[in-house]
């Protein structure tokens, strides 16, 4: 048995997500409210495997010991399908509930408990009123950190701070050994903090690689190592 597929987030996303009725937690998959939540998929190459069984025998312990507060199951594809739907009407929420400044980090999973309490305390603690909606992909420790503006502030002023949250979250990041890009790679947007957290030694070897690779510089021109290819003579 593997974990197919391994979500987290954090319960101001999920109050973000929209919601199909009048109740305030309408639609919730939990009874009250939690620091976090986790969508875990199971599959297995056996064919006489129950996953079913075996991820209730694994809630059970971990209700039992604490770890986890309250759990559901899904008992058919409809309710499976609801479940993944709160994950996957992430992005929708939020462009719901504002603009957002995004970070697509990962760190290790040891870390990631700590990174998330770390960050989310330092941004909390640079604008009153942010709203931290973190998720992602737990199993690989790559979290989607992003950042709601506040009620009240207008959506150009809290744009205008992108830089400054980046700063904040990414060091927190590098100090925890993690890293400023993960699912979506660095492309542009990234180039000058890659640049910035990056291993010289690394980056002058990408360089190296990248000048071999495509002389001409016509293959993603500018992105990730930009123009300042390495001189492959030195």
């Amino acid at each position: 048995m593997r974990p197919g597929s391994h979500r987290l987030r954090g319960d101001a996303a999920l109050r973000a997500r929209p919601r199909p009725g009048p109740h305030p937690r309408s639609g919730a998959p939990l009874a009250g409210a939690h620091g976090a939540y986790a969508l875990i998929e199971l599959a297995s190459a056996r064919p006489d495997a129950d996953t079913r069984a075996e991820m209730e025998a694994a809630l059970a312990a971990t209700l039992e010991a604490g770890i986890v507060e309250d759990a559901t199951v899904g008992a058919s594809e409809a309710q499976n399908r609801a479940l993944w739907r709160l994950r996957e009407a992430m992005p929708e929420a939020q462009k719901r509930a504002g603009a957002s400044i995004k970070h697509d980090v990962s760190v290790p999973l040891s870390s990631l408990p700590a990174f998330l309490s770390e960050a989310t305390a330092a941004c909390e603690a640079a604008m009153p009123g942010i709203r931290v909606c973190a998720f992602g992909h737990f199993g690989d420790g790559n979290i989607h950190f992003n950042l709601s503006q506040p009620p009240g502030m207008a959506r150009e002023t809290f744009l205008a701070e992108w830089g400054r949250f980046n700063r904040i979250v990414h060091d927190i990041v590098h100090a925890r050994g993690g890293s400023i890009a993960a699912e979506h790679g660095v492309g542009l947007l990234k180039r000058a903090e890659l640049e910035r957290y990056g291993d010289p030694v690394g980056l002058d070897l990408m360089r190296r690689l990248k000048t071999a690779l495509d002389p001409d510089g016509i293959l993603n021109p500018g992105k990730v190592v930009g123009e300042g290819a390495a001189d492959p003579g030195r």
